[in-house]
C-alpha cells in the first residue's frame, strides 16, 4: 500500500467533516444567501439618494488685514497663509452652534428634515441630523474640506457654499472685534487728547493776555534793539545836558532836561517789561512746546484712528476659496453594489455558521444530557 507523500497529505478529518456539512447543507446555505442578496437588493433600491456639496478653502493669515499690512506701515515680511491656530479657529468656528443655527434658519431645514419645530427637543434633533450630513476635515496640506449632504443636489451646493461663507463671516467679525476695541480705545484717546490741547492753548492765551508776550522771537528781538536805542538816546542826551550846562545855556538845558526825564521814564517802563517778558517768556516757551508734541501725538492718533476705520468699513476675508461648490451630478450615496456585497457576505456567514452549530447540535443525545 503506497503512503502519502509529504506534499500530498490527506486533510484532517475535522475538516473533511465541515466541509462534509456543508455540502449536505449546500440548498438551504444558497437559498439563504440568495434571500439576503434580494433583500439587501430591495432595501437599497428603497433608501433615498444623497448628493454631496464640496467646497474647499485655505485660511489667510490675519496680518493680511492689519493695519501694517493695508497701508505698508511695516518693514517685515507679512505672512500670506494662515498657521496652525488660524485654521484651528476655522475647524472651531465651523464646528459651532452658531453656524448650526445659521444653516438651520437659512435653509429651513426643520421641514427638510421633517422634524417638528415646536417640539421641545427639536432643535437637539435638527442640530444631530444637519451635523449627520455636514463635515469639515482638514488636509494632510492644511486644506479645509467641507462637504454637505442632501437629497437635493442644487440645495447640497448651495448649502456648502452657504456654510464656508458664514464661516468667513464668523472669523472675519472675531478679527474686527479685536479691531474695534482697539479703534474704541484710541478715540477715546483722542478725544482726551483734543481736551489737553485745549486746555493747554486757553491756558497759553491767558498768560499771553496777562504778560503781553504774543511772539517771543519777535519780541525779544524788538525789546532788545528797543532797550539799545533807548540807551543810546540817554547817554547822548546826557552828555549834550552836561556841555550845555558847562556853557550856561539854559533853554537847551531846561529842554534837554525834559527830553531826559522822558526817555528815563522810557527807560523805566521798558524795564519793567523786559521783567514781566523774562519771567513769562520761559512759561510760554515750555507751554508752546508742551501744546506742539500734544498737536502731534493728536495727529498721530487721528490718522491711526482712521486707518482702522478704514479697515473696519472696507470688504475683507479671512480665507482663500480653493474650489467652489459646484451642483454635484453624481449621488454619492447609498453605494447599492456596496450594500448588496455586504449584506450578501454577512448572509453567507451566518448561514454557515448556523448550519455548523445545528450540525454539531444533532450529534449529543440532549435527552440523556438534560437529565
Amino acid at each position: 500500500m503506497l503512503q502519502p507523500t509529504p506534499n500530498h497529505q490527506t486533510p484532517p478529518t475535522h475538516l473533511l467533516g465541515v466541509l462534509r456539512t456543508l455540502w449536505q447543507w449546500r440548498r438551504p446555505i444558497v437559498l439563504t444567501t440568495l434571500a439576503g442578496a434580494v433583500l439587501a437588493v430591495v432595501i437599497s433600491l428603497l433608501l433615498p439618494v444623497y448628493y454631496t456639496g464640496f467646497t474647499s478653502f485655505v485660511a489667510i493669515s490675519p496680518e493680511q488685514i492689519s493695519i501694517e499690512s493695508t497701508f505698508g506701515t511695516s518693514t517685515n515680511r507679512i505672512q500670506f497663509y494662515g498657521t496652525g491656530d488660524d485654521i484651528d479657529r476655522l475647524l472651531s468656528i465651523a464646528e459651532s452652534n452658531e453656524l448650526v443655527d445659521f444653516m438651520v434658519d437659512t435653509f429651513k431645514l426643520y421641514g427638510v428634515y421633517g422634524i417638528d419645530s415646536t417640539s421641545l427637543k427639536g432643535p437637539v434633533k435638527v442640530a444631530q441630523k444637519f451635523r449627520s450630513y455636514y463635515e469639515v476635515e482638514r488636509s494632510p496640506r492644511d486644506i479645509l474640506e467641507l462637504t454637505v449632504e442632501d437629497r437635493n443636489p442644487v440645495r447640497a451646493a448651495a448649502m456648502a457654499t452657504a456654510a464656508r461663507r458664514h464661516i468667513d463671516a464668523l472669523n472675519l467679525s472675531l478679527i474686527r472685534a479685536t479691531h474695534r476695541r482697539n479703534a474704541d480705545g484710541l478715540a477715546q484717546e483722542v478725544g482726551q487728547s483734543e481736551q489737553q490741547l485745549a486746555e493747554l492753548s486757553t491756558r497759553l492765551s491767558e498768560l499771553r493776555r496777562t504778560s503781553g508776550v504774543y511772539s517771543t522771537e519777535a519780541q525779544s528781538e524788538a525789546l532788545s534793539t528797543l532797550s539799545g536805542q533807548l540807551d543810546q538816546q540817554l547817554a547822548l542826551t546826557e552828555a549834550r545836558l552836561e556841555a550845555f550846562r558847562e556853557r550856561g545855556v539854559r533853554d537847551s538845558i531846561n529842554r534837554l532836561s525834559v527830553n531826559l526825564i522822558g526817555l528815563q521814564r522810557s527807560r523805566a517802563a521798558l524795564d519793567e517789561q523786559l521783567q514781566k517778558y523774562n519771567g513769562s517768556v520761559s512759561q510760554i516757551a515750555s507751554l508752546e512746546e508742551e501744546r506742539l508734541q500734544a498737536n502731534e501725538s493728536l495727529t498721530e492718533n487721528r490718522l491711526r484712528l482712521q486707518q482702522y476705520q478704514t479697515i473696519l468699513n472696507g470688504e475683507r476675508r479671512t480665507l482663500e476659496v480653493i474650489e467652489e461648490a459646484q451642483v454635484p451630478l453624481v449621488k454619492s450615496s447609498p453605494v447599492r453594489w456596496l450594500i448588496v456585497s455586504i449584506a450578501t457576505t454577512v448572509t453567507f456567514f451566518f448561514a454557515v455558521i448556523g448550519v455548523l452549530l445545528l450540525d454539531t447540535g444533532r450529534r449529543y443525545d440532549w435527552t440523556s444530557i438534560t437529565r
